[in-house]
């Protein structure tokens, strides 16, 4: 029997833990990995070239969540809008899926507590726009039963015709870290202090 050999050039690893390895540089091959930062596991696509976490029963890319550039506090019975708006230049595009979520962002993905999604179209735009040229979104009331931790967002685009891109493998996803402050559902009591005392 002929002997076989298989060379591997192994990049540099760190031990996590007890079987648990995280590259210091983007892998090159497919597979599952071993978040440094988190120490949850991901998924590697070279193709796609990124990492992957699942959310919602999808595998939906890591880093996409960006701190909150402002909080907006709600409440159960509150209708609360989420916009989107992109740039684009291509041909007309019919029946685009814009798919907005509440939730919470965790190590092990994203929670999706509220759902919604619109159907779109986009215009044919032959020439680069200089601001964003399309927007679309939805309006969400607030359930009863929401928990202060729900205090995520995010937004992704896909399909249409022609195509986009797939639901789970759409590069148009965005979301916010701490968007929410839900109030409301428990008292909250803050600045508890003596506020002055003196004789009278």
């Amino acid at each position: 029997m002929a002997l076989k050999k298989l060379e591997l050039e192994l990049k540099a690893f760190s031990a996590l833990g007890e079987g648990a390895v995280a590259l210091s540089e983007d892998p090159v091959l497919p597979g599952w990995y071993v978040d440094p930062a988190t120490g949850a596991r991901v998924f590697y696509d070279p193709v796609a070239g990124k990492f992957f976490t699942a959310a919602g029963g999808v595998y939906i890319p890591l880093g996409y969540i960006n701190p909150a550039p402002k909080q907006v506090a709600i409440a159960p019975g509150d209708r609360l809008m989420v916009s989107i708006s992109f740039k684009y230049t291509g041909p007309a595009v019919s029946g685009v899926t814009g798919y907005y979520c509440i939730g919470t962002n965790g190590m092990f993905g994203f929670d999706e507590k509220l759902v919604q999604q619109t159907t779109f179209s986009i215009p044919q735009v032959t020439t680069p726009p200089s601001y964003p040229n399309v927007t679309n979104s939805y309006v969400f009331t607030i359930p009863s039963n929401v928990d202060t931790n729900w205090d995520d967002i995010y937004v992704k685009i896909f399909g249409g015709s022609p195509s986009i891109g797939g639901q789970a493998t759409t590069n148009y996803l965005f979301g916010y870290e701490n968007a929410l402050l839900v109030a409301g559902i428990q008292p909250t009591i803050s600045e508890f202090k003596i506020s002055d005392f003196a004789k009278v």
